[in-house]
């Protein structure tokens, strides 16, 4: 099965729009879902995911009934000191939590929970075939950005970041969303590789703009057909998996 996560309706319309034999249900009795097929291949689309720890709670939960083959997080994101401007489509390389601080715990890194890694870094076929994507069905080109993640937008990791142009040794260029680091961590548990696309509403120091919103809505059916043509190839070619961040 593939599965599609978004945080509102509009992210995840195309794809569910798509699904032949589509069949409506909820996930965990609360988070609505489409579950049908794409290019023969059983597919889950679900929405109203808003934060990592619901993203990680309901991937989990479809993890431990469903064989899952992929996890794609689509939607819009912010941009970070101005590296994007808006309507760009943005394949995240590295999802990083910025929420995470120095824990209390051996041989333990700033911004890195006991166990995991710091980091976590799409697997770079996942990403072939996205890009592949993108230049087969549609006009649009994505770019590539480290992805930090945070469950409130207005964080002083935030701040600090738009300060100091550079995370964790990184000097990006950044995008930010607050549900993806829960995905990318529930799969790398469940060994099941993820990869986040996404489109840049404004960047995160502007204030909202319901026209922002817009020109990223603009640009998701580029991005769904992109996901739709990789699941294609997916299912045309042997089963992905996650191979620990390589």
């Amino acid at each position: 099965m593939i599965l599609i996560l978004g945080s509102h309706q509009d992210d995840v319309l195309y794809c569910a729009s798509l699904l032949n034999q589509r069949q409506d249900d909820m996930v965990l009795e609360r988070f609505p879902c489409a579950k049908g097929t794409l290019f023969n291949q059983e597919a889950m689309v679900v929405h109203g995911v808003h934060s990592s720890v619901l993203s990680s709670a309901v991937v989990t939960e479809v993890l431990s009934h469903h064989y899952v083959s992929l996890v794609f997080v689509v939607g819009k994101c912010f941009g970070l000191n101005q590296s994007f401007k808006q309507g760009d489509i943005v394949i995240a390389d590295t999802i990083i939590d910025i929420d995470v601080d120095l824990i209390d715990a051996a041989n333990v890194t700033l911004s890195q929970i006991p166990g995991i890694p710091r980091e976590y870094r799409v697997q770079q076929d996942v990403m072939g075939y996205l890009r592949d994507g993108f230049h087969k069905r549609t006009l649009a080109t994505a770019k590539t950005a480290t992805l930090l993640c945070s469950d409130n937008l207005s964080s002083p990791a935030i701040s600090r970041a738009m300060e100091r142009r550079s995370v964790l040794g990184s000097n990006g260029p950044f995008i930010i969303d607050s549900c993806t680091y829960g995905v990318a961590l529930s799969c790398f548990l469940h060994d099941v590789p993820c990869v986040a696309v996404k489109a840049v509403e404004r960047d995160i120091s502007e204030a909202r703009d319901i026209k922002d919103y817009l020109s990223a809505l603009n640009t998701y059916v580029d991005i769904g057909k992109a996901v739709v043509y990789t699941i294609g190839d997916v299912s045309r070619n042997d089963i992905l998996r996650l191979r620990r961040g390589q």
